[in-house]
């Protein structure tokens, strides 16, 4: 049925491979696991993911297709997409060596889509618990006007919960250690934790994208923004608050501890904080922006015309 035309990724539960339909010639990612050389836990974790890429097929997933059992490997077939978030975070760094207005175009732009994409697994009592650039993709059509490009994939640790008010102990989710350096300290250290564990790897994860250091994030740490833009100053400054309000802890070396559950919710980040109006004012069309990202991911010498 399918032609393998690459292997894509590799990961403790599996590979993912890029295949065409032999009939329609139609390119997605099939993920193959062979649950044989899987513990029962591993096992249990890919049929989980299967079980939630079919109950949240949205915009702001992967989308999934079908997935069968053969030989003892489970296959999944999902949508192919472009790139991951951690190609185009390492490849922006390297272009933009000065933060531009555009560079911030691009870090806003995909940070709130991001913010989006995990307000709505938590609207459907969904925790992630493992978000990282590497489980954040950019799908195919990304050259389409107003169109969501960023997609959340890899739902092996996830965990439905009945009400996102529920805590939950870290005794009883060991394997969310997989995450250390994205993962909130609640859930590293042993202490009862929430949806919001999701809230602290988004403010790491955007850390990465607007050029800040983590381990001030983690920390706490003020950090005064200098560029050659004022109006872009105050808005990394705007930024970067709301990283550390995401990122708060009683855990943090800074004299700033503050509980974990006063983070604030991707709704409230979305709704009152991440404000368009300079964003939209400046940048004019979402298609200009994401032709910028597939200059940098794809032909970053042409990128090199925007810094």
């Amino acid at each position: 049925m399918f032609e393998t035309l690459a292997m894509i990724g590799k990961g403790g539960y599996g590979q993912v491979m890029k295949v065409s339909h032999k009939t329609t010639g139609d390119v997605f990612a099939i993920k193959k696991c062979q649950l044989r050389v899987l513990t029962a836990k591993q096992r249990e974790n890919v049929l989980k993911e299967t079980e939630n890429l079919i109950k949240l097929r949205s915009e702001y997933v992967i989308q999934y297709y079908y997935s069968w059992i053969q030989y003892n490997c489970l296959y999944i077939q999902m949508e192919l997409c472009f790139n991951g978030l951690i190609h185009l975070i390492k490849t922006q760094r390297k272009l933009f060596k000065m933060y531009k207005t555009y560079d911030y175009y691009i870090s806003y732009d995909i940070f709130k889509q991001l913010v989006e994409s995990v307000e709505y697994l938590h609207k459907n009592n969904i925790i992630h618990r493992d978000l990282k650039p590497d489980n954040v993709l950019i799908s195919m059509p990304y050259i389409y006007t107003n169109h969501r490009y960023i997609k959340l994939c890899d739902f092996g640790l996830s965990k439905e919960v009945k009400a996102l008010s529920d805590e939950y102990n870290q005794r009883s989710a060991k394997h969310t250690a997989d995450i250390a350096q994205y993962m909130a300290p609640e859930a590293q250290f042993g202490t009862d934790y929430n949806h919001l564990i999701d809230v602290y790897s988004l403010a790491l994860i955007g850390a990465e994208l607007f050029h800040f250091d983590s381990d001030y994030i983690r920390d706490g740490v003020i950090q005064t923004i200098k560029t050659n833009d004022k109006e872009l100053d105050n808005k990394l400054s705007e930024i970067y608050g709301l990283l550390l309000s995401m990122s708060v802890s009683i855990y943090t070396e800074s004299y700033r501890k503050i509980d974990w559950r006063l983070r604030p919710e991707c709704d409230l980040i979305n709704n009152l904080v991440l404000d368009d109006t300079f964003y939209i004012a400046k940048q004019g069309r979402n298609n200009e922006n994401c032709t910028i990202i597939k200059y940098i991911i794809n032909e970053p010498d042409k990128g090199k015309f925007y810094n």
